[in-house]
Formats: structure tokens, C-alpha cells, sequence
């Protein structure tokens, strides 16, 4: 932290990149509530829709460790402005599009900022609290993640209901502005750490447990992703109607909030046991939910479980993968977007892939079994250094 800012200034300041990443948020996961609208309006299947997600996937793994190489020491508080600026300008396009042409390049767009900030935001949130409350710092960046799940994706359904889809494109928008608005008050001169290098992604790739960690986040987020961007289609077959669907995504963010909190306490007394459990919460949920398709309220009993499993593991995946990657939080943060936005990609892709040639049920099948090596990768770990994750 500053020594010349205050700790109000300064948890202000994480506050305005806790917005952010639920502006990024709601614009990235806003398709998985409208899927099923857009795919009609464009004339395109639920599988080739999912490309809305697929596309700022890709991008962003790549603009994680990309853009914080091309920034080098520029202050880290015009990067993230920008990067903001981005987000608004793409929501816009959206909401706009004529074409599915259009609607994926906005969606590139998203992806570019959203990549970008999630690894620039983490890494800057850690450095502007004390070191002791660093993993406070993080838990609000994600309380923005989980936030978007509450209000951004359910509001954005909501909206399409009464509005149209488009019109919940442009609510993403109006989000977007105000976290411009209040990074632009809020955030002070950052100066860059230091010159981020691939030399850094290189040492931190070199580590085994780095490794580890990164095919734990790979297996973990693609499974989920995989899964979560065809909760509404699922919700329909199961039965249940379209406002009681946008109530039920809720009540998954709800969940997921106050599991991000309740994480961040815990991971203090034991991060290992704080992620395992997590993980089974996940693996389960993604097993039943095909098997009690024919029970409406089994399957709505299961995605508030899921809700809580997902409120809690990117924070914990977060910290285990800092705590294996040394000093250097810039390479340890870009390599975790990177990491997250490419299983992400990947899981949506497959997911597609999945419903389109083998059903829905086949995909929650197939998220349950990735989630199981996952697991095991974590029983199986041995720390081999000091202050490594336990």
C-alpha cells in the first residue's frame, strides 16, 4: 500500500475494481440468460450461440499476459481506464448489432478488455491494502465476479423479458459506464511494480506446482463453463418457465456471494480443505442434475449447491495459485487469467460441441467427470517448499 494513502482511499480504490469486474462480468456471461433469444433472432443453433462465449475466451487468455507485456511501466491506472473504456464501447456494439457478424466482434472486444482487467485488477488489488489483507482485496474483486451473477446475468434476463435482449446489452452498458465513472474518481496513480517480462511466465511456468495449479484452474473452469453457459436451456427442459428461471439465477448468484465471503475467512485456517470441499460441492451438482431432470425442485436444490461451490473456487484457486508462484503477482495474475479465460474458451466450445451432437444431460455428465481429476490433483498434493499452499 501507498504510504501517503489512506486505508479508506485505498480500499475505495479496490471498490472501483471490484465494479469493474462485475461490469466484465455481466457483459461476459450476459449471453448464457439470453442464449436461447439471440440464437432465434439470428436464425442459429443453442451450440453455434455459444460461440458468444467461446470467442472472449479466447481473447482474453491471450490479452491477460499480452496487453500487461505491451504496458510494460505505464501507470497501471490509464491501463485499467482504458481497458473500461473498452468494455463500454463493446456493450454498445452489442446492443447494436445487426448481424451475428457484429455481435461476435463485440464479443472479441469483451473479451480483450475483460482478460486484460481481470489479471491487471487482481494484481493491483493486492498491492493497494496491506500485505496481511491481500486476500481481502481479492475476495472483493471476486465479490464483483459473483455480484454480476446476483444482479448483471438475472438483471439482464429480466430486462430481455420486458425489452428484448438487446435492451439488456444496453443495461450491461450503462454498468460499464459507471465503473469508468468510478475507477476514474476512485483510482490514484498506480505505478507498475516493474516491467512484467516473458521471462517472469517463463519462471513461473517452470515451477511444478505452477503447473499443477494451472491444469487445477484449467479442469475446474472448464467444467463449469462447459456446464453454466446452458443453465437456461436445461432450467426450460426441466420444466421450468422463463421468469421463475431469472429467479432461480438469482438465488445461484445469492449463493455464490455470500460463499465468496465465507471462503475468504476460511482459506486463513485452511486453503486445501476450503478448495476440496468446493470442489466436491461442484462435482456433485454437475453429476445429479441430469439424473433429476424430471424433479423441478431437485434440479433448482442443485443449482443453489452449485452456487455455492462456484461463489468460493475462484477465490480459492486464486490463492493457491499466488501462494505457489512466489513474488512476482503481475506473472501470477496474468498466468491465472490466462489460464481461467482459455478453460473457459475450451469448456464453452466442448459444451457447444456436446449439446448439439449428444444433449444437454451429456454435458453436465461430461463437466462432472472433469471436475473428478481436479480433485484428485489436490489430495494427491505435496507441498516440496516453505509457504507453499496447505
Amino acid at each position: 500500500m501507498n504510504g501517503t494513502t489512506s486505508p479508506a482511499r485505498s480500499w475505495l480504490a479496490v471498490l472501483s475494481l471490484a465494479l469493474g469486474s462485475f461490469a466484465s462480468v455481466t457483459a461476459e456471461f450476459l449471453p448464457v440468460g439470453v442464449l436461447p433469444e439471440v440464437a432465434e433472432s439470428f436464425g442459429i443453433t443453442a451450440g453455434s450461440a455459444g460461440l458468444m462465449m467461446t470467442l472472449p475466451g479466447v481473447l482474453a487468455a491471450l490479452a491477460a499476459p499480452g496487453v500487461m507485456l505491451l504496458a510494460g511501466s505505464t501507470d497501471r491506472r490509464r491501463i485499467l481506464l482504458l481497458l473500461s473504456v473498452i468494455l463500454l464501447a463493446a456493450c454498445l456494439l452489442s446492443a447494436w448489432a445487426p448481424t451475428y457478424g457484429i455481435m461476435l466482434l463485440s464479443r472479441a472486444m469483451v473479451g480483450i478488455s475483460l482478460g486484460a482487467f481481470w489479471a491487471l485488477a487482481l494484481a493491483v488489488a493486492v498491492r493497494l491494502v496491506d500485505a496481511e489483507k491481500a486476500h481481502k482485496a481479492a475476495a472483493a474483486v471476486f465479490a464483483g465476479v459473483t455480484a454480476a451473477m446476483i444482479l448483471g446475468v438475472p438483471l439482464g434476463t429480466l430486462v430481455a423479458e420486458h425489452f428484448s435482449w438487446r435492451g439488456a446489452f444496453l443495461a450491461a452498458a450503462a454498468i460499464a459506464a459507471a465503473a469508468v465513472l468510478m475507477q476514474a474518481w476512485a483510482l490514484f496513480p498506480i505505478p507498475a511494480a516493474g516491467s512484467m517480462r516473458i521471462a517472469s511466465l517463463v519462471a513461473f511456468m517452470q515451477r511444478a506446482a505452477s503447473r499443477k495449479s494451472m491444469l487445477m484452474i484449467t479442469l475446474v473452469f472448464a467444467a463449469h463453463f462447459g456446464t453454466y453457459t446452458y443453465v437456461a436451456p436445461l432450467m426450460q427442459q426441466a420444466g421450468i418457465g422463463p421468469s421463475n428461471i431469472t429467479l432461480l439465477l438469482l438465488g445461484y448468484g445469492v449463493a455464490g456471494f455470500f460463499a465468496n465471503f465465507v471462503a475468504s475467512h476460511f482459506i486463513g485456517r485452511s486453503l486445501r480443505g476450503s478448495l476440496l470441499a468446493a470442489k466436491v460441492l461442484l462435482l456433485a451438482s454437475l453429476a445429479a442434475l441430469p439424473w433429476l431432470a424430471g424433479l423441478p425442485l431437485a434440479e433448482i436444490a442443485l443449482i443453489l449447491v452449485w452456487g455455492i461451490a462456484w461463489g468460493a473456487l475462484p477465490l480459492c484457486l486464486n490463492t493457491w495459485n499466488r501462494s505457489v508462484s512466489g513474488s512476482d503477482t503481475e506473472a501470477s495474475s496474468a498466468m491465472f487469467t490466462f489460464t481461467c479465460q482459455v478453460a473457459i474458451a475450451l469448456g464453452s466450445a466442448s459444451g457447444g460441441f456436446i449439446v448439439d451432437h449428444m444433449g444437454l444431460s451429456a454435458t453436465f455428465t461430461a463437466g462432472a467427470v472433469v471436475v473428478l481429476p481436479s480433485a484428485a490433483l489436490l489430495v494427491g498434493y505435496e507441498p516440496r517448499q516453505k509457504g507453499e499452499a496447505c
